[in-house]
Formats: C-alpha cells, structure tokens, sequence
C-alpha cells in the first residue's frame, strides 16, 4: 500500500509505540495506561492501522471484553484515528462481522472477549490465525482469553504489493486502568519491583501526560471521590481506601506464592451447585495449603455424590474431615455420605465476637490471608476470579462499634461480582477445622501426603 500518513503521538504514547514497531525486535507485550484519557484506545488503533498498512496480507486482533462497550467506544476510537490519519478510504468495514478487510489483503477483527460458561477454555478463538493483538481495557479481561490468542501468532511474515517480504515478532498491547488482578500481578508489580520479564514493558500514563485533555474534565475528575482520584488521575493500582476490605491487596497477590506454608492434616470444603445454580468447587486442604480439585457447572445431584466421594477416596480424606454447606443441597448429601459435616452459616459462632459461623470463618480466612498463612493452587482463570471474589471480603455495618463482626450478606457479594462468590465460598468453609481444631487433633497425616 504505497503513500504515507501523518500520525501524532504525545511522548508517551510515542514510547510505547517504539515498543511496538517492527524495529524492537525483544518486547513483545506492552501494557500501557493506568489513568483516565491516558491516550489508551487512541494508541492501540492507530497502531493496529499502521500495522495493516505496512504489512500487506497481516492479521489484527482487536478485543474488549463486552460487545457493547467494543462498538460503544473502541470501535468509534477507531473510526476518529481513520478520520484523523485520512485513511478511511483504503478498508472496508463490515457492521455484521465488525471486520475491516484493507486492499492489500490485510484484516483486523474486533471481538467480544465475555467469558461464556460453556466454553471456559475459550475454544471460540482457536480458529484464528493473527500478526499482533490489542486489548482494550485489559483489566476486565480473563486472562485464559490472552492466553489463547497468543498461541494465535501465526501470521509473521508476508510480501507487500512492491514484492518486498515482511517479518515481524509476536506483539501485543494491552490498555487498562487500575485493577488488582492479572495486569497488576504480571507487569505492575514486577515492573516496580524490577522482575518485569525482558520481553515486556509497562507504560503508565495519566491524564496529564495528555497534552490535548481538556483542562475543564481534569478539574471535574479531582472533584470526585478519593478512590477515583488515586485509580484515575494518579494511575494508583495499590490504592484501596474501602475500611470494610477485610483483606490486604498485597496478601491476597501473595496467597499464590507462598511458598514457605507447609502441609499438614488433609481434609475437604466444597461449595455444591445444582444444574442452573452458581459453580460446583472444592478444595483439597493440607493445613492450609489448598488445592482446587473440582470446578464444574450444570452438575446433577448424582454427579456431586460421585465426585465427591471419588475425591474422598483417592485424596484419602475421611468424612469427618469433609464439610459441605448446607443449604438445600448439602443437606441432600449429607444423607448420602453419612458421617460428613454440614456447614450452617447461620449457625452459632464458637466465639460471641462475632454474628454467626460464617463470620466468625470469614474474619478467620482473613487472618490467615493476611498473616501470609494460606496458599492456593488453581489456575490461572481460578486466580482472577478468586482475587476478585476475596475482594468482596467485607465487613459489615463497619460503623457501628457495639455490634458483633460479620461479613456482607451473600446477596450483596453477588451484586458487587455480578456473579455467586463459589470459591470465597468454599475457601471461608475450609475454616471450619481452623475455628473447630478439636475435630482434627491426634489425625495421623498420611505418608503419601507429605511426599506431594
């Protein structure tokens, strides 16, 4: 595609450009924002426009996690950066695949990155071949959809219309504001702390690095409320003035690496899902080292039977040493396995402290979290949603200093995720044993056990 086209950066959407073009043959991911009107969607099409243009036959991938929001914003961003480059002529755009096919033969597809039950693995984007990848808003992606695309990388190479041939690494930008989960744990934080890996780069940028920010919306955003002023104008990831936040953000990264945590006595928690409800997890516990063995949806009451107690069985886990909740379905199970326990939340604490036993595991999960007491294995897709779930940890009319502790109904967690709290559920119930030691005392470990 010959001619040229004007494009103007300010410095740092420039600096994570240079990252980005074909001449930087060692970074191949870049995460580039933390602040409102930090130039970020902006950036990322004007990328994904020069790219097509210089390399004939070249695949884009541009995502965001909701369509609506991916037509709303990124797309319209798109259309401003073809006006602003004058480049509107040289693709078409399809309205009912969202695709821009380019003369020469170059394409980008914009796609809905939701996480469907159905199809966890993400196996919808398996069929794509692409030369680099942008995702808008990164922080509200799942990290497995990354993940797979990629392993997507296919078209590298090619020949422009002039017959020159054409190479280029894998490279992907990745925009976002301020959020505690994948983003903070792969860049943000190593990137502070100098084990940023070699082939990345982290670029914040604010408000003001925007020379062409209204002056007028950055006075208006200094007018909100403290946690919006440090997410969006300072860029803050660390920040967190919510004092109902039973758990330190810290801690909560760390439960994943705690490596020093040492096993101990096996037992199992599980948090039951009938078909249409909420997730089927449970967890392995060795002291406090947890692993998560069962995570399903749309399971019969006979599949939970038969899961659980194959876990039992090959995990050699006694059922004095499993609890379950209660509601509706444990109560069916516990008929099933005689002999395992059955958790009521409601129930009475063991300490007067605190408003009913769910409390009293919730305050007790905290601690542990906290103290860098626990570890947790799972995946990486497990990790994002538990990180989130463990954020909803809250105490409960925090404000009044006479009433006994206890944590935010269920109904309010699901409000705030938007979703059942199935792993915080399963992680506050292997707490059981912890408030009630007395089950586990004088049980031998076993031997098999302490070999894991």
């Amino acid at each position: 595609m010959a001619g040229s086209v004007n494009v103007y950066f300010f410095e740092k959407q420039m600096q994570a450009y240079e990252y980005l073009s074909e001449k930087d043959t060692k970074i191949n991911e870049v995460l580039y924002g933390g602040g409102a009107r930090g130039g970020k969607s902006y950036l990322g099409c004007c990328w994904q426009l020069i790219r097509r243009m210089a390399f004939a036959g070249s695949v884009g991938f541009v995502g965001r996690e909701e369509l609506t929001k991916l037509k709303d914003t990124t797309l319209l961003t798109f259309f401003e950066a073809t006006r602003n480059m004058g480049v509107r002529e040289l693709f078409k755009f399809n309205n009912q695949t969202l695709t821009a096919t380019f003369a020469n033969g170059s394409i980008i597809f914009f796609r809905e990155l939701k996480f469907i039950p159905s199809d966890p693995e993400f196996d919808r984007l398996g069929s794509y071949g692409i030369t680099d990848l942008f995702i808008d808003e990164a922080q509200q992606v799942n990290a497995k959809a990354i993940s797979v695309l990629k392993g997507r990388f296919s078209v590298l190479r090619g020949v422009n219309p002039d017959g020159s041939e054409w190479y280029t690494i894998p490279k992907s930008l990745y925009t976002c504001n301020p959020k505690r989960n994948w983003i903070y744990s792969e860049f943000v934080a190593p990137s502070g702390n100098g084990t940023l890996r070699k082939d990345r780069k982290f670029i914040k940028s604010l408000p003001i690095d925007n020379p062409y920010v209204d002056k007028a919306y950055i006075d208006n955003l200094l007018k909100a409320d403290k946690i919006t002023v440090q997410r969006l104008y300072y860029g803050n990831f660390e920040y967190d003035d919510d004092p109902a936040a039973l758990c330190d953000q810290d801690a909560v990264m760390d439960m994943f690496h705690n490596e020093h945590v040492a096993r101990g006595n096996n037992r199992i928690s599980a948090d039951l899902a009938m078909k249409g409800r909420d997730r089927f997890v449970a967890g392995k516990w060795q002291g406090l080292v947890v692993t998560i063995m069962i995570d399903k949806e749309y399971s019969s009451g006979l599949e939970i039977e038969k899961a659980l107690k194959n876990m039992m069985i090959k995990e050699k886990v006694p059922r004095s040493r499993t609890v379950v909740d209660s509601d509706g379905m444990g109560a069916y199970l516990e008929s099933y396995l005689t002999g395992i326990k059955e958790f009521h939340g409601g129930a009475k604490a063991s300490d007067d402290e605190y408003f009913n036993l769910k409390s009293e595991c919730g305050f007790k999960l905290a601690e542990v979290i906290n103290k860098r007491l626990i570890r947790i294995i799972c995946s990486n897709e497990q990790r994002d949603r538990i990180i989130e779930e463990v954020g909803v940890l809250k105490r409960y009319d925090i404000d009044n200093d006479t009433s006994r502790k206890r944590i935010i109904p269920k109904e309010e967690m699901k409000q705030l995720l938007q979703r059942s709290p199935d792993y915080l559920d399963m992680l506050i119930m292997g707490m059981f044993f912890e408030i009630n030691r007395g089950l586990i005392t004088n049980i031998k470990t076993y031997r098999e056990d302490e070999r894991e």
